[in-house]
């Protein structure tokens, strides 16, 4: 019994009042079952009556009256039993039992009154039970246990008479009965189940309509305290008079009126540039009903006479009698400010203080139609510190900022009252000079900014000396063009600094000449990469001490139709400025990886592929998952793979650079050093990276059986290579005498024309075979 307990309670979902009215729905049918057991027995006693079994009968009837009674005292007891769900199981248990000896009642008739003789009596007597049975399905609905066990109470008497008379009618009605008792038994279970559903559906949307008038409650308690805890502003006004019926403590504090003060104010009182008909007229969209709200930025005036900015948001309520309008003002002070801040930051360089290229690109445009309508000139000097990465390096990056402050500071103190200096990054500045008549006036400037270069800089106590190289270029003789100007300017401030005889340059014609030539390179180029102009080329790398064949350096080549064989020394610094060598360098990478795996194929033997990596490149956030692609797309192994940079590209930053060459060295990729004495060869820089090879550049080898200065050069880089365990690659080997010197020198590779130029992919396969048969 304590099990059925336990799935009468979980059916209905252990609500207590749940258990409740389900035990109260049983115990409420009382009446009607007992009238229907009452009628149905007395007119069975009295069918029987005439089968000369009155005593019998009589004494089956009064049984049957005597359980109801007794029944209908069981319901008055539970009517009257003390609230709570302790003692439900108890009520639960009786009113079961009760269900089930009132079925064993009723269904004893079958095996006392059951006359086997009699077909007609014998249908009467089942149909009588059947009838009760369905009758009994919705009257027991809310416990499925109460009717099951009534049920087969009522009906399997039927059921074993058949066993003790087998006989053949008997045997097929209690068949009929068993289908019949299993279909009501099952259609209580489901009736039962839709039953306790529909309670706890009942329950659950109960326990919802209270949860949400909770929190309505809830809800207007704290809008209540939201409307008077805001720090905005909240007035509610006439629409017509626009006088203040209401507002918030957020208006007092911040307006210093107490609320009676403001109850006697209106609107126009208080904010500051709208009179009354301006209000008016600034709400006529919400009386039109174009608008549902509307913005508008203000000042308001505060009680002691001092103003402040505001966001009004103002909303109409026509139904209120009369009409009121809803105005939220939003202080805004420390947001101006912080917009302030933000466009000064737009704007202006944080370190100096200066103008940044941002708002110079457009102060400038703002010169250029200055000076059209005077009749005058613009001057842009575009200016850039010399070493200042030295400054950097040896002084550190705070002393660097410290120096850029200061550059600025003596840049303005040069410069005249009209003449403006901005910031454009790194070490660039650039200096607008206005209202010149002749360019020439332009050199006052420049030779009175290159004097006070002269003095040092006396950085956190340290002299710092530094030099500029300034370009020039003039509006509108050079051009009219902000972008073109500040690209020739640019332009100049570069060959000045290459120059190195003169600390300035204007533009020219002839620098207009050169431009013109990079500008043209760059649009074949593009053209070149579209109609796949380009291919590589594969130079055989060679080692001295078998001279056989053990890796390739891949090389960019450009065949164009009207040039001819364009020379990598002209295109590829054209596709390194104009955007153009990161997307050169992915299809070189991903092209030789794919021929690389040839080599293997043909020869059963590593070749190493060697690819040099433009810094531009090296640097680009996608470098490492070129690579990474062309590895995976080619099938290539890492192991056989070369990456070559320059002493450039690590001189420039060492933190960037390392963490990628430790990147590539995780992928079992070699890391070499080209171009090695050429630039700035430092040792430090040789131990802090993780390069396992050392090439030594052409310059050195070309000519050194001839210069002995460059043979002592070879030999302190071989030296030095050797004592930090780094592989050496000579390359521009032409002679067999400078084969022999670098072998017996001990270095591993040479590459050059004295073996191989750089040949196509077929004919460098071609040639792998041919040093393969030999």
């Amino acid at each position: 019994m304590v099990d059925e307990d336990q799935d009468f309670q979980s059916d209905t979902l252990v609500n207590p009042q749940a258990l409740t009215d389900t035990l109260d729905a049983l115990y409420s049918v009382n009446r009607i079952s007992t009238l229907a057991h009452l009628l149905v027995g007395l007119v069975y006693a009295v069918f029987q009556f005439q089968n000369d079994k009155f005593i019998s009968v009589s004494i089956w009837y009064s049984s049957v009256v005597a359980f109801l009674i007794f029944k209908w005292f069981l319901v008055r007891g539970y009517n009257r039993r003390e609230a709570g769900v302790e003692n439900i199981g108890q009520w639960l248990r009786r009113y079961r039992l009760s269900s089930w000896t009132l079925g064993l009642l009723f269904g004893s008739v079958v095996l006392f009154f059951h006359p086997s003789d009699d077909a007609a009596r014998q249908m009467f007597t089942v149909l009588v039970l059947a009838g009760l049975a369905a009758c009994a399905l919705t009257l027991l609905a809310a416990d499925h246990f109460s009717y099951a066990g009534y049920a087969i109470c009522l009906l399997s008497p039927v059921v074993i008479y058949a066993v003790f008379v087998p006989e053949i009618l008997n045997i097929f009605v209690a068949l009929l009965v068993l289908v019949y008792l299993l279909t009501l038994i099952r259609s209580s279970k489901r009736l039962n189940e839709i039953m306790v559903s529909s309670l706890a559906l009942r329950y659950e949307n109960l326990a919802l309509l209270k949860d949400l008038e909770e929190e309505k409650n809830q809800l207007d308690n704290r809008l209540s305290r939201i409307l008077n805890d805001s720090s905005n502003e909240l007035y509610i006004a006439d629409a017509e008079t626009l006088s203040c019926l209401q507002t918030n403590q957020g208006a007092v504090e911040n307006l210093g009126y107490s609320p009676e003060e403001l109850s006697s104010m209106t609107l126009d009182d208080i904010i500051v540039d709208l009179n009354r008909e301006e209000i008016h007229n600034l709400i006529n969209p919400l009386r039109e009903n174009t608008r549902d709200s509307l913005s508008y930025k203000t000042l308001q005036k505060r009680k002691d006479g001092t103003t402040y900015p505001v966001e009004l948001r103002i909303q109409l309520s026509a139904r209120e009698k009369p009409p009121v309008i809803l105005v939220t003002a939003l202080d805004i002070t420390e947001r101006d400010e912080a917009v302030k801040k933000l466009i000064h930051q737009a704007n202006f360089d944080q370190l100096t203080t200066l103008p940044n290229r941002y708002y110079m690109f457009s102060y400038i445009r703002s010169a250029f139609a200055r000076a059209k309508r005077q009749n005058s000139k613009v001057a842009l000097l575009f200016l850039d510190l010399n070493d200042f990465k030295d400054v950097n390096d040896t002084h550190g990056h705070a002393m660097g900022d410290h120096l850029l402050k200061m550059v600025a500071d003596r840049l303005k103190s040069v410069m005249r009252e009209t003449d403006t200096a901005a910031r454009l990054g790194g070490d660039e500045f650039l200096l607008l000079l206005e209202g010149l008549q002749h360019r020439e006036q332009a050199e006052v400037v420049v030779h009175k900014i290159i004097k006070s270069f002269t003095e040092p800089f006396m950085v956190k106590a340290n002299e710092v000396y530094t030099s500029a190289s300034i370009g020039i270029s003039t509006f509108p003789d050079d051009g009219n063009s902000v972008e073109l100007l500040m690209q020739y300017a640019d332009t100049a401030m570069y060959y000045a600094k290459k120059d190195k005889s003169t600390h300035y340059r204007f533009f020219s014609h002839e620098l207009r000449a050169y431009i013109d030539e990079q500008l043209a390179i760059e649009n074949r180029l593009r053209h070149a990469i579209r109609n796949k102009e380009l291919s590589v080329f594969y130079q055989p790398k060679i080692d001295t001490a078998t001279e056989q064949i053990i890796g390739a350096e891949a090389l960019i080549r450009w065949q164009n139709n009207d040039l001819g064989l364009v020379p990598p020394a002209i295109f590829i610094p054209v596709a390194e400025k104009y955007g153009l060598i990161e997307e050169i360098g992915s299809y070189v990478i991903e092209e030789a990886c794919k021929e690389a795996v040839s080599w293997r194929e043909r020869t059963n033997s590593d070749i190493q592929l060697a690819i040099n990596i433009s810094p531009r490149q090296f640097r680009s956030s996608g470098f490492l998952q070129t690579v990474d692609r062309a590895l995976e797309t080619s099938g290539l192994a890492g192991s056989s793979l070369e990456i070559e940079i320059t002493e450039n590209l690590i001189m420039q930053d060492t933190h960037e650079p390392l963490e990628i060459l430790n990147e590539l060295l995780d992928r079992d990729i070699t890391l070499s050093l080209d171009d090695f004495g050429t630039g700035y060869s430092s040792l430090s820089y040789l131990k802090q990276f993780p390069l396992q090879v050392l090439k030594i550049d052409r310059s050195f080898i070309s000519d050194m059986m001839e210069n002995q200065y460059n043979m002592s050069l070879v030999d302190a880089i071989i030296a030095m290579a050797q004592i930090l365990d780094l592989k050496l690659v000579a390359e521009g080997v032409e002679t067999v005498e400078q084969f022999e010197f670098l072998k017996s020198r001990k270095v591993e590779v040479v590459q050059g024309y004295l073996f191989s130029p750089a040949l196509p992919a077929e004919k460098f396969r071609e040639y792998i075979d041919m040093v393969q048969s030999s």
